[in-house]
């Protein structure tokens, strides 16, 4: 009779208790498991906006080094006062007369006008019209009506998004003043900004038998 006792208890399978604390601890592992698989999807996603960040700063960037590049003319202004060329060549207004194409010097089609705007929302705007042969040029006036090229962009701390240095003298040669251009870019949950500045040197374009470029002044 006793071993009988002995057989049902052994087949009687898990106490009440013993289901609740399995219970708990598959709970306690499910959770964090959970945990981790977020945990895991958020640095992933920070990790692919770091790279997109990345990527679009590089492309920004490196179309205005090529604008002030091919530029003979460079202008740095403040959205506020845009006729008043700043003292200080310090500015958020970036204006450049650059090349489009290669055609004859004094022709007005051979040059565009290039700006760009770094307003207080951190966006960046970018305009790019045919140089004129009359008129207001577009790049000149309100700058906040330009397209948006670029969002989650500011100026380096301590630093002036653009800034014009004087342009050394040349008698031969059309050489504006180089650029000197410190922002920041940083898009979603991006962890890490991407730090790009850099002074921008005008190539040296060939001024022959006093040619001026065709159209007006950009601003």
């Amino acid at each position: 009779m006793r071993r009988a006792v002995r057989e049902d208890r052994a087949d009687a399978g898990f106490s009440m208790v013993e289901l609740i604390v399995a219970s708990m601890m598959s709970i306690i592992m499910l959770g964090i498991i959970g945990s981790l698989f977020i945990k895991t999807l958020q640095t992933q996603g920070a990790v692919t906006d770091t790279t997109t960040t990345s990527n679009n700063a590089k492309v920004v960037f490196d179309e205005l080094q090529a604008s002030v590049r091919l530029a003979v003319e460079t202008d740095v202004r403040s959205s506020t006062s845009m006729a008043v060329e700043p003292t200080d060549g310090r500015g958020d207004v970036l204006i450049l007369k650059t090349r489009q194409n290669q055609g004859e010097v004094a022709s007005t089609g051979t040059w565009r006008c290039v700006a760009w705007y770094l307003d207080a929302d951190d966006q960046l705007h970018k305009i790019t019209r045919p140089a004129q042969a009359s008129g207001t040029p577009a790049t000149s006036v309100n700058p906040a009506s330009w397209p948006i090229v670029a969002r989650g962009v500011a100026a380096i701390s301590g630093a002036s998004p653009f800034v014009a240095l004087e342009p050394a003298v040349d008698a031969e040669a059309w050489y504006p003043g180089s650029i000197q251009a410190a922002l920041t870019f940083r898009e979603g949950d991006s962890r890490v900004p991407v730090d790009l500045s850099s002074t921008i040197v005008p190539r040296r374009q060939l001024q022959l038998d006093g040619e001026t470029p065709g159209g007006m002044p950009c601003v």
